[in-house]
């Protein structure tokens, strides 16, 4: 084994592309363990028993709730320290499933963080077991296409025999991931890319430009969506209108007019909600009653409490009269100090992290970024949504191994979400502020 200081090192990198928090995998892959695992080493056992997770029983009401806390903490935290007002929207599905991967594998104080992450005050095995669950229910999806995938490419020759097969075992039977090992080179990057363009219905072309000659493992979870409304726009729907962006500008934009059955009204927003085939999931619009602001500002005060509020002032006695425009969206954003906002900061930091589950000693790994990228498409047909989460892991040395009606016009700056409609927590969550 090689120990090389942190002033030879450049990264240590092991990406995590996620995209769901709900994501029954579709794969279950090739696997090829060869030298680089080993089993048995105590200092690489993990701090929670991994085989314990299928056994874990958990609050489902509880998690859900602390689930949608989560997913509004994220994406008002994600839009303050985007700092612009252009459109934002991200999974909160494909985060948590990224770093509920990097947490299988962390101790301490690192553990806790990122537990406390999705669901405070619960333990990390009801939070694994948690996420496993929304997995199976986004794989048994009948009347969208839902697809989650996961892959492992782990460098050989830089990792050795130093990674922990427990830890590996758990990825494989938890999350299904295809695991690879390989000598990495020029054509690594390519390889993940195509895989990640195929996994997201060719939504995401990239997620990796480059990887260093010290990356030692690339772990990827992607996810896609594509849901057809239950009730399909016609051609005499759509006509064409004006939409003022954030910034007071009027273009002209092709509208998608309708009427729903489900409103929603706080003293903060009015919206809809618009379903999809199956009525498993529905698009859900937030529209601020400030006409003046601009939707990144709204979500910035809009909190998990407003949040629980809105959904909870449902009203089907109102036929409501719904214009959404036609748009699509593309986000990336590195999402290090927004989680370290959130208190997930030990991971962050080689003299605080300990992930020493998923390989070396405590102080060898730590996350060194986490990129985030979302794409939607919203049309007539219904709505395609694709997010990659990939979260690089660096080393402090190196390891070589009738009604009344109601009106939610949305030709303005408005919030939605794409939601889960049993537990109306959403798998993603977005701004619209310019078409």
């Amino acid at each position: 084994m090689k120990i090389c200081s942190k002033k030879d090192l450049k990264a240590m990198t092991g990406i995590l592309a996620a995209t769901m928090l709900l994501g029954g995998c579709s794969i279950t892959g090739n696997v090829n363990k060869s030298t680089n695992v080993i089993k048995g080493d105590p200092d690489l056992k993990t701090e929670i028993n991994l085989n314990e997770v299928s056994e874990t029983k958990f609050d489902k009401n509880q998690m859900d709730q602390k689930y949608r806390r989560y997913c509004l903490d994220i994406f008002s935290r994600t839009v303050k320290d985007y700092g612009t007002d252009e459109n934002v929207m991200i999974s909160p599905a494909s985060i948590m499933m990224a770093l509920d991967m990097v947490a299988a594998g962390a101790k301490g104080e690192t553990l806790k963080q990122l537990t406390d992450l999705f669901a405070e005050g619960q333990g990390p095995l009801e939070q694994q077991a948690y996420a496993s669950a929304l997995m199976d229910r986004i794989n048994e999806s009948e009347n969208v296409e839902f697809s989650c995938a996961n892959a492992v490419w782990s460098n050989k020759t830089l990792l050795g025999d130093s990674v922990n097969l427990e830890y590996i075992d758990y990825i494989q039977d938890t999350f299904k991931a295809e695991y690879n090992v390989s000598e990495f080179n020029s054509k690594t990057p390519a390889e993940i890319n195509s895989w990640v363009d195929k996994h997201t219905d060719h939504m995401i072309k990239e997620v990796i430009r480059s990887l260093e000659p010290s990356t030692v493992m690339v772990l990827v979870n992607a996810i896609s969506f594509d849901g057809k409304w239950a009730d399909p726009y016609e051609e005499d729907q759509v006509r064409s209108g004006d939409f003022r962006t954030s910034d007071g500008k009027t273009v002209s934009v092709d509208f998608l007019h309708g009427t729903e059955t489900a409103y929603y009204e706080t003293e903060k927003a009015t919206g809809f909600l618009k379903y999809y085939k199956g009525g498993e999931y529905a698009f859900l619009a937030i529209l601020p009653t400030d006409e003046n602001i601009s939707a990144n500002e709204f979500v910035k005060n809009f909190t998990a409490e407003d949040y629980e509020k809105f959904i909870e002032s449902e009203n089907k006695e109102y036929e409501v009269i719904t214009k959404l425009p036609k748009f699509n969206s593309d986000f990336e954003f590195t999402m290090n100090d927004t989680l370290e906002n959130l208190g997930a900061s030990d991971a962050f930091h080689a003299e605080t992290a300990d992930l020493s589950g998923i390989a070396g000693t405590k102080g060898d790994l730590y996350i060194s970024k986490v990129i985030h990228k979302t794409h939607i498409e919203v049309d007539a047909d219904g709505t395609k949504a694709a997010a990659v989460t990939a979260v690089t892991l660096d080393a402090g040395s190196c390891i070589e191994f009738e009604q009344e009606f109601r009106y939610v016009e949305c030709d303005r700056p408005f919030a939605y979400a794409i939601v889960d409609t049993t537990t109306m927590a959403p798998v993603f969550i977005g701004t619209v502020n310019a078409v």
